[in-house]
């Protein structure tokens, strides 16, 4: 079961580098995607520039939002959590006629991908092909020990007339006087 196992995943992890090699841009496929649909969602938003690297987001009556672009950080919190620019993000860095992707979490992109994927898992002899060592000491079972705790009480019963276990009457159970 482990060799199938190791197998599968070896296979996994040379089709995902095969599939990262693939890819076109920067960006991983679906964080692309995500981004593109965050990007057309951005044209509702209207961004003011607060002075610094503050911005003010406005997304429909009531809704505002405080964004600093250097800090990549966001009173809505999803870029903070996700890595991936939402609306209000994509709007102010639109302002400032910069490239989103850059802003991008480094895990989300391809560079990243064939790094993860760079190391493989090597192939292995089968066990019909495997060295025999002979002169190895054979593998012990550990050694049992006392469990931590009380011990567990044992109770005695007399056994009686044809093998039935008797309890102690009252008189053998309290002590002389």
């Amino acid at each position: 079961m482990m060799e199938t196992i190791r197998t599968k995943i070896m296979l996994l992890i040379v089709k995902k580098k095969e599939e990262a090699d693939k890819w076109k841009g920067m960006l991983c496929k679906k964080i692309k995607k995500k981004l593109n649909v965050n990007i057309k969602d951005s044209l509702r938003c209207v961004p003011s520039h607060a002075g610094g690297d503050k911005y003010q987001v406005e997304y429909g009556p009531g809704s505002q939002h405080v964004m600093a672009l250097v800090e990549n950080s966001y009173s809505c919190r999803n870029w903070d959590l996700t890595g991936i620019l939402c609306m209000h993000a994509l709007v102010v860095i639109h302002l400032k006629d910069e490239f989103p992707e850059t802003y991008v979490q480094t895990w989300y992109t391809k560079k990243t991908q064939l790094q993860i994927n760079s190391n493989f898992i090597r192939p292995v002899r089968g066990p019909k092909q495997w060295v025999s060592l002979s002169n190895m000491l054979p593998i012990l079972s550990p050694t049992l020990r006392r469990p931590p705790g009380r011990p567990t009480k044992v109770k005695r019963h007399k056994v009686g007339v044809h093998n039935q276990v008797v309890a102690p009457t009252q008189q053998q159970a309290t002590p002389n006087q």
